[in-house]
This record gives C-alpha cells, structure tokens and sequence, in this order.
C-alpha cells in the first residue's frame, strides 16, 4: 500500500467508524445489514483495509449514509474548486479510475471517470435521485434498466432516473473519460 492509499484506507476507516457510532451500530450488526464479514468491516475501520466500490456502497447503505459522504472530507463551503489533474481519485473495477470533481458534502456529486479498454462498471446499481453522464473522450455504453442501451459518443448526454437499475461499459480498445453527475450524491 503507498502512501497516497493508506491515506484513502485512514480516511474511509475513520469515516465508516464514525458513521457506525453515530448510527448506534455494532460491527456484527452492520456485518449483518451489508453482507460483509465482521473482521473485514475491522479491518476497513482500522484503515487497514480499502472496499471495493460495490462494498463500499454497501457499507454506506447499511449505515444509512453515500460512499460519497464516506469519502469527503472537510465541512461543506460555499465553492470547491478542483483543477485539472488534482482532486480524490479512487479506483474502480478493471483499471477504472473515479476523480472526485468537488469537495465536501455537496446535494449533487459531479464525478469524472476513466474507463479503460474493455471496462465496466461492474454490477448494476441503483439509488435515489438523478444522473447525468456527459461523455469527454472515446465512447461509453450505458445501460439503464433491461430495455436500454445507448452508446454515447464524444459531446453526448444521457439522463436517467437512478432508481432504477444501471451501469456503464467501455467496449472499446480505446481509453473512455466520461462525467457523472448525481443528485442527490450517491457514491
């Protein structure tokens, strides 16, 4: 683990210590609630451990709050700026990447991805609220319940209810980076 993760693994083990003992939970209890072993939750909380994007949705869900929640850090402020090749990034399935494109708690979660070749989001997930995907280069497949697939180009948007089931697919041999927005935040 290099530096900048066992930073990211301290943060996200104190943020879910935190929210656990607000919520008045036990770790077996929210062992129970998320589906994740008890010794893993320790070891998350102890920063000695990093979840998967889909745990850490879990995790989040069973302690009543957002991964995203999870991972901000600092009181909400008036403006976040974040420059280009700066902000919180976090790693998703298949060399994927997720940067951060706001600080603190915000109502809506803008989040840039990196897609690499032949990626995917993984499994489906829903949430409340809306999202809005605004692709920045190469080409991404979404797929919002059973019935829909679209594939969005450079300069195309997609907006969608995010209750219901969707994910996103770079079927390409070329890199994707594409933008998330959710409101309210929901990583």
């Amino acid at each position: 683990m290099d530096d900048d993760q066992r930073a990211i693994a301290t943060a996200i083990g104190a943020a879910v210590r935190t929210a656990r003992k607000e919520a008045g939970l036990t770790l077996r209890e929210v062992a129970v609630k998320s589906g994740l072993s008890q010794p893993f939750l320790s070891q998350t909380e102890n920063g000695h451990a990093v979840p998967s994007v889909m745990n850490l949705h879990r995790l989040a869900q069973s302690l009543g709050t957002t991964a995203h929640s999870l991972l901000a850090q600092g009181e909400r402020t008036p403006s976040s700026l974040v420059r280009a090749g700066e902000g919180r990034t976090f790693e998703l399935a298949h060399d994927s990447v997720i940067r951060f494109c706001s600080t603190g708690s915000r109502t809506m979660e803008p989040n840039e991805i990196t897609a690499a070749p032949h990626s995917e989001a993984g499994e489906h997930t829903e949430h409340a609220g809306e999202e809005f995907i605004h692709v920045l280069e190469g080409s991404v497949e979404v797929e919002v319940g059973l019935d829909e697939h679209h594939v969005l180009h450079v300069g195309d948007t997609l907006l969608y209810t995010s209750t219901i089931p969707h994910r996103w697919f770079n079927r390409t041999a070329a890199v994707a980076r594409f933008l998330i927005v959710s409101s309210p935040p929901s990583f």
